[in-house]
């Protein structure tokens, strides 16, 4: 009972009486409830549809310039911030030392060009030399080599003379000891007629007659012994022209040797040629030497103009007039704003669904409320520890497992920067529509 008699005394169903502000209430529970369910239902859909991440920034095309040649710095041409186009004079170096350095190297090649000239001349000249000596060399020896076959031909006529006149006087002395032998028998005969003549034996016709066979053989041995004496004349005179003749094959051949090294001297002067020709050679190389001289001379002088390699915004300049400068060190760098993109670090358990080309949402720090369009243009192959300077070695013993992050490069669609200025390093957070 609640102490109200009136009340008490109603029917148990007229007792509830709908009061205004407990409607309003349940009402707003229930809006509450239903916009809840729907906010949960649309914000479960949304997450499914979508991966997102804050680990994120904004990179682009960064050129570092540097120096490539060591110098003094003449002028600088450029302020930090400021804007270049690919091709404009950044920084001047001191050019006097390239251009000396220039002019040797293109005396030095003039120089090496006057020596491969000189060493091509000189090569059909000692080839034409070299052939005419050889030649005339070969042409002396045929002929010296004919003179020593015929003095050897003659020689050999003469010592066949020789032997005849040889014979000869071996034949003149058989006869003198022949007609020798006559006489001798002769004037025996003719004493012992002449002893018998004078005791009256034999008749003097006898005497006489023996008296003329004694003359006869002694004319028949004085004249073997001329014909004897003109075959050793002869003989000797054959002997003498043998001896001459065999003097004269010596000097031939003396001549034959002296000609056969004559055209050897002349057939070695041909290598001559190949000489000339390695001179040549080495010759050129000494010009291509000189010419690559001159061309590292001539790029020295072009590198002492340090220029933009593209265009885009001055930033971190160090350097000033009078510094000296060394190949490889950093002078300023170059930004490229119109060419930016975001790099994205999304879990790997994020990009299952994730494909090259889908469109994607994001936002910068720098600008509150304004969304950029983009894509995804590719997801990096492997995860950012892998790449890190000290990559995990799960192989300790102490493994955990972490979540790894995966770097995707998102690129904005064209015209998105056109109204914004984004440099590399600002913050962003990329929302990717997988679904």
């Amino acid at each position: 009972m609640n102490g109200d008699p009136e009340l008490d005394a109603l029917p148990r169903q007229r007792r509830f009486r709908w009061r205004p502000t407990r409607v309003a209430y349940l009402v707003l529970i229930g809006a509450v409830v239903v916009g809840g369910s729907v906010y949960g239902y649309r914000w479960w859909h949304y997450i499914q549809a979508h991966v997102s991440t804050d680990d994120a920034f904004i990179t682009g095309r960064i050129a570092p310039v540097s120096a490539r040649v060591s110098g003094h710095v003449a002028k600088v041409r450029v302020t930090d911030n400021q804007q270049v186009d690919a091709g404009d004079v950044l920084v001047h170096l001191d050019t006097r030392d390239f251009e000396v350095a220039q002019s040797e190297a293109r005396a030095a090649a003039e120089a090496a060009r006057a020596d491969l000239k000189n060493a091509t001349l000189t090569v059909p000249l000692t080839d034409d030399t070299t052939r005419n000596a050889a030649t005339q060399a070969a042409a002396a020896l045929a002929a010296v080599e004919q003179g020593s076959e015929m003095a050897r031909h003659d020689l050999d006529q003469r010592r066949s003379e020789l032997r005849a006149k040889q014979a000869a006087v071996a034949a003149a002395d058989a006869n003198v000891r022949a007609a020798t032998a006559d006489y001798e028998r002769a004037r025996l005969d003719r004493d012992r007629l002449a002893e018998l003549f004078k005791a009256q034996l034999v008749a003097r016709q006898d005497l006489d007659h023996a008296d003329s066979t004694l003359q006869s053989a002694r004319a028949v041995l004085d004249a073997a012994r001329g014909r004897l004496g003109q075959a050793n004349d002869e003989a000797q005179q054959a002997a003498a022209a043998v001896q001459s003749q065999t003097a004269a094959l010596a000097q031939a051949t003396r001549r034959v040797e002296e000609a056969r090294a004559t055209l050897a001297s002349a057939q070695s002067q041909r290598q001559q040629v190949g000489v000339r020709q390695t001179q040549v050679d080495a010759a050129q190389g000494r010009l291509d030497q000189a010419l690559a001289n001159l061309a590292q001379a001539e790029l020295n002088l072009v590198y002492a103009t340090i220029r933009a390699p593209m265009s885009g915004r001055v930033t971190k300049k160090t350097v000033e007039v009078g510094q000296v400068v060394q190949p490889g060190q950093l002078l300023l760098a170059v930004v490229d704003l119109k060419d930016v993109w975001v790099i994205g670090n999304f879990k790997e358990t994020e990009l299952t669904d994730v494909r090259p080309g889908q469109p994607a949402g994001i936002t910068v720090d720098t600008y509150p409320g304004v969304v950029f369009r983009g894509r995804v243009d590719s997801i990096q192959a492997g995860s950012g520890a892998v790449f890190s300077l000290l990559p995990p070695e799960n192989a300790s013993g102490n493994f955990v497992k972490v979540v790894q992050r995966v770097p995707v490069k998102l690129v904005f669609e064209p015209g998105e920067t056109d109204k914004h200025i984004l440099v590399p390093g600002m913050s962003a957070v990329p929302t990717i529509t997988v679904r």
